[in-house]
């Protein structure tokens, strides 16, 4: 039987702060799941983890853009070390991957890596005080 995994938390917990109207394009999710984890999450986690989500009713996607549903953010009421737990009550994850175009992720992974990049560089520069 299947079960809820850390990447599944690991994915959820980068959407912590989405909803409907307040979407977030993969490149953020990617960088949020960095700082998370410090690590970059590799394609098939992401698509086997949003399909997971998405199947449980508490993650959507659309448009290039990613949030939680109603139900993904009461699940965010509980205590962050509870999360697994409530994953857990939902039941084995039912879902199948997601979908994404050819290339879709390599490039959010590098959107992310340069905005990043840019972001150390003015932040050194700003330090020196070359700002």
């Amino acid at each position: 039987m299947r079960q809820w995994t850390d990447t599944d938390l690991w994915v959820l917990r980068t959407m912590k702060g989405t909803r409907n109207d307040n979407r977030a394009p993969l490149a953020d999710l990617i960088g949020i799941g960095d700082f998370i984890g410090r690590a970059i999450l590799e394609e098939f986690e992401f698509t086997h983890a949003m399909g997971n989500l998405v199947a449980a009713g508490l993650a959507e996607f659309g448009d290039g853009t990613y949030w939680l549903t109603e139900a993904g953010g009461r699940l965010f009421q509980r205590r962050a070390d509870r999360l697994l737990a409530g994953l857990r009550k939902l039941g084995p994850p039912t879902g199948t991957p997601i979908t994404l175009e050819p290339g879709e992720f390599d490039r959010a992974v590098q959107n992310y890596c340069n905005a990043a990049a840019a972001s150390r560089t003015k932040r050194r520069a700003e330090q020196r005080g070359t700002s």
